[in-house]
């Protein structure tokens, strides 16, 4: 591994890590101006949890009669329990007709309907049809058309360098200036000295044994946040999506809230429906109400999943509206044309994260973070349903104006770095993991977060690191600073249930067991 002194150095005026839609978004917007701009992939650029999406963006895009960005905003307030930012949200949702707008024109694939307006899709917490989509592998649809933009316009630009398979490692200041940051490729180092650094590395989903999340989600933007300084909020707040496949040896596919939208139905081991023995919305209601049901059923049955029935969709609604599921359900033996699937809830978005301004602004000078791995107070205790790639792509489109309207062609270089030879892993990681989902997952008590925070741990020489143990030290790092934040939280509300608080629960219209009997 090549150490600081003979390391290259690249000098470029924005430095963005991440390649979701936030980070691509961005370095499409700023590419055509004279900025120098350096965009950063963990792995390749569809290696994201934007990639990963399934249901779509939540957006009033006129066509739907009935909605209106007020509707929305009352919607998005309501699932975060009495925490949503309000400005935050106003902001960012009246500007969801200006994403869809942008992506049109860089030629993401929307479904239109018979009439050519957007087919908008129903999701849990939404009291209106607003979900523009494709099929039900939008996200992909999202990077597969960004990237192909970007990775064209770099060919043209000298001004715009991509580096796949790249990680950033340390975050690099001069004084209380954040001023670029250390990357490692092949194992060899590289320095990038910039103006402006922009973390768009996404969710945290690793910290968890169960997630939805790609393996790139391993919380390395609030890591490396974390160590320079930057302030974080709402760390306590962790959605676990409530239908993820739950099979052994299957990873917990993502089984999107959209078909409950379009008719599917939970139930449980008697095959009875149940959700609404919870709440009266029931399979509509957010995400974290649906997720506890689930998880009290499971509980006091003592099962290991509940059945996802969308054989009331109809076939031909499946096979048009849900291919991506069917096809990968069916991989793993799953016929849901004539069968329910066995879910149960996983680690799926950070409401928390880096503070920031909707701009991405953090209390750090020259480091901004957009995306999931920020927190702009949008969603509160709990995200509601596809209001997550909005709040990424309108925020990149906030940054974008900011930084081509201000005077940011000034590179640091000559960084004194102080740097910490010595560093904290998990003892054990897989058993690190498997305690998060247990201890820090859907039911928090005290004892339990207190177990975390002694979790066994090894010290290592950072020169001595491997590329896997820098996300392991950020999965670590994340983790107990969740657990550290679930503890001081001593309600319930939202994503974050303590059973020693159950009492003060703060999610309206839910109850914690089944009432009916």
């Amino acid at each position: 591994m090549n150490n600081n002194c003979t390391a290259p150095v690249i000098n470029t005026d924005v430095l963005i890590v991440g390649s979701g839609i936030a980070g691509l978004m961005l370095a499409l917007r700023l590419q055509s101006s004279d900025l120098k701009v350096v965009l950063v992939s963990k792995a390749g650029l569809f290696d994201s949890n934007s990639s990963w999406a399934q249901g779509g963006v939540a957006a009033v895009t006129g066509a739907n009669p009935f909605d209106s960005p007020e509707i929305h905003l009352i919607d998005t307030i309501k699932a975060g329990a009495g925490l949503t930012n309000a400005d935050a949200a106003r902001s960012i949702i009246f500007n969801g007709h200006r994403l869809i707008a942008e992506l049109d024109r860089l030629g993401v694939a929307f479904e239109k309907n018979p009439v050519g307006a957007y087919d908008l899709a129903l999701e849990g917490g939404h009291k209106q049809a607003r979900v523009v989509h494709n099929k039900d592998t939008t996200g992909r649809s999202i990077t597969e058309a960004l990237s192909a933009k970007l990775l064209a316009a770099a060919k043209e630009n000298k001004n715009l360098i991509v580096l796949e398979n790249t990680i950033a490692i340390n975050l690099r200041t001069t004084g209380d200036v954040c001023c670029g940051a250390e990357l490692l490729k092949d194992g060899s180092k590289i320095i990038v000295h910039s103006a402006h650094t922009v973390l768009a590395t996404g969710g945290v989903g690793q910290v968890y044994e169960r997630t939805t999340n790609p393996l790139v989600a391993t919380a390395d933007g609030i890591a490396l946040a974390y160590r320079i300084g930057a302030i974080l909020s709402d760390m306590e707040f962790v959605q676990f999506h409530p239908t993820a496949l739950r099979l052994d040896h299957a990873p917990a596919f993502l089984i999107s809230e959209a078909v409950r939208g379009a008719g599917a139905t939970l139930l449980d081991h008697r095959g009875q429906r149940f959700v609404k023995r919870f709440h009266q919305d029931g399979e509509l209601a957010t995400r974290d109400i649906v997720a506890r049901a689930i998880h009290s059923v499971m509980s006091e049955n003592d099962l290991p999943q509940v059945d996802l029935d969308m054989r009331p969709i109809g076939a031909a609604q499946i096979e048009r509206r849900f291919p991506h599921i069917l096809k990968t359900c069916g991989h793993y033996g799953i016929d849901i044309l004539t069968q329910p699937i066995p879910v149960a809830p996983a680690a799926h978005y950070m409401m928390g994260g880096i503070k920031a301004d909707v701009a991405g602004r953090t209390s750090v000078t020259g480091l901004y973070a957009i995306g999931e791995c920020a927190c702009t107070g949008l969603h509160g205790a709990n995200r509601l349903a596809s209001n997550s790639l909005l709040e990424a792509g309108v925020m990149a489109l906030n940054l974008g104006d900011q930084l081509l309207a201000s005077d940011c062609k000034s590179v640091r270089s000559n960084v004194n770095q102080k740097r910490n030879e010595q560093v904290l892993l998990p003892a054990d990681l897989p058993i690190f993991r498997a305690q998060m989902y247990r201890h820090a997952g859907l039911v928090r008590s005290q004892s339990g977060l207190n177990m975390l925070l002694k979790a066994p741990s090894k010290t290592v020489s950072e020169s001595q690191m491997t590329t896997e143990q820098y996300s392991h030290r950020n999965i670590f790092q994340v983790g107990l600073l969740i657990a550290q934040a679930a503890l001081l939280r001593t309600e319930s509300r939202g994503s974050h249930l303590r059973e020693d608080y159950a009492d003060l629960i703060r999610t309206p219209g839910m109850v914690l067991r089944d009432v009916s009997s």
